[in-house]
């Protein structure tokens, strides 16, 4: 089954300043400051935060903005060891503003200066479907209502091995709604995770991680002739109750991302190795053909194993009906390679 997880892990940024304000030693500096200058909108505002060392009597700041307005804060007494919170009245839809900001307490004999800026964003917003999406060419689209100026993917195989941690970054922004396209390299191993982070150009990210699904179908075995790869009327319902099989399937684990019906097709050990596996190829496709001509919602890849994956071990020339069986699997990566599918020639109609 596919999980997607967006993934809360939005930076907020600290612009910490250590002063010593009658130049004397560290630990015994009145006031030390902290700037919250990078705040997500809605959820934090911007604030100095004022830590009081020693006892400070008749605090005073001034904080002006780039456009001349001034805001002011007084406190008759911070305790020692306490701080104080000074709120930044920043636009609440403002991205970004530099800023000035005076601080004085009694026995302060030059006010301190401080400049510095503050951004307030939006929580960024990560927009990927099933249409934008697809692991088994390596692929991924995705839109963002936030500039965006890197982004970060890591894909992890089984027993955590990478393959592929990419870190893409732009010369300029991209701009809000710009579909943006990251991709990686197939190794044809499975793929356990998917992690996906874009970064804003003020120090902001958030992700998605997506994990693979894998759904085997329920179908009834469908009756060749002898020799043959022609699909014969009668065996048609068949195929028709498991394409509502798959419909229902995708419906309720594929909606979020693109996913494939892989149809394999195997045979006993009647025959020479050759042939059985040109004909489980043939039939694997007709299948697949079928379903595409009958409203399949989804892509169909199919392939012929042969004989090179029995169900039930025999010699060679012993016709055995439970080898001669196919799978259907709807997932959004091909089935790792493996015994029970040897070889990755899906061939997708």
């Amino acid at each position: 089954m596919l999980n997607l997880k967006k993934v809360s892990i939005n930076l907020a940024g600290f612009l910490a300043v250590t002063l010593c304000a009658l130049c004397v030693r560290a630990q015994e500096d009145p006031l030390g400051i902290q700037i919250r200058n990078r705040v997500l909108a809605g959820v934090e505002k911007p604030a100095l935060i004022l830590i009081a060392n020693l006892p400070l009597q008749d605090i005073s700041v001034k904080i002006t903005r780039q456009d001349g307005r001034v805001q002011k804060f007084t406190k008759k007494l911070i305790k020692m060891s306490h701080q104080q919170e000074v709120i930044i009245n920043h636009p609440a839809n403002g991205d970004h503003a530099d800023y000035k900001a005076e601080i004085r307490y009694k026995g302060l004999k030059e006010p301190i200066m401080i400049e510095f800026d503050v951004v307030s964003v939006r929580p960024m917003k990560l927009n990927i479907t099933k249409e934008t999406v697809d692991l088994s060419q390596g692929q991924i689209t995705f839109t963002t209502d936030s500039p965006v100026v890197k982004v970060d993917l890591l894909v992890l195989g089984e027993n955590g091995s990478r393959i592929a941690d990419i870190s893409k970054e732009f010369k300029e922004a991209v701009a809000p709604g710009g579909q943006i396209e990251v991709s990686f390299t197939p190794t044809g191993d499975s793929i356990t995770l998917v992690r996906l982070t874009a970064h804003d150009p003020y120090g902001f990210y958030n992700g998605i991680e997506m994990s693979p699904f894998f759904i085997e179908i329920p179908h009834e075995e469908i009756t060749f002739e002898f020799g043959k790869a022609d699909i014969l009327d009668e065996e048609q319902p068949k195929l028709a109750r498991t394409l509502e099989r798959v419909h229902e399937a995708l419906a309720k684990f594929g909606n979020e991302f693109q996913a494939r019906l892989y149809v394999a097709g195997y045979t006993d050990t009647v025959g020479s190795r050759e042939s059985n596996q040109e004909l489980s190829d043939k039939r694997a496709n007709a299948i697949a053909k079928w379903f595409k001509a009958n409203g399949a919602k989804v892509k169909i890849c199919a392939q012929g194993f042969g004989e090179d994956s029995l169900a039930v071990l025999t010699p060679d020339e012993t016709p055995e009906p439970r080898n001669r069986r196919t799978l259907h699997v709807l997932a959004n990566q091909p089935p790792p390679v493996g015994r029970l599918f040897p070889r990755s020639n899906w061939k997708c109609h």
